[in-house]
């Protein structure tokens, strides 16, 4: 059992663009919420490896109920 402790877990938000152009409005055409930060990023390589982790941390409010649905929607085993 590995355990990866994430200090400071993140919620990336990332915008997808056809094409940018220089000094005008771009729109995009996705947006996405991911979760992320350094402990979590490693919990999520393990998983995909098939080998047992926990990931730990501290979260609250929106980013904290977001970030906690993405991992078990993942399956991941989440302590935070």
């Amino acid at each position: 059992m590995i355990y990866t402790v994430t200090v400071n877990p993140a919620l990336d938000y990332v915008m997808q663009l056809k094409k940018v152009d220089a000094g005008s409005v771009n729109r995009s055409n996705d947006c996405q919420f991911l979760a992320g930060g350094k402990g979590i990023n490693v919990s999520q390589i393990l998983n995909q490896l098939d080998v047992d982790n926990t990931a730990w941390g501290f979260v609250g409010g929106f980013t904290g109920k977001e970030l906690v649905r993405q991992l078990n929607v993942k399956k991941s085993k989440v302590i935070l």
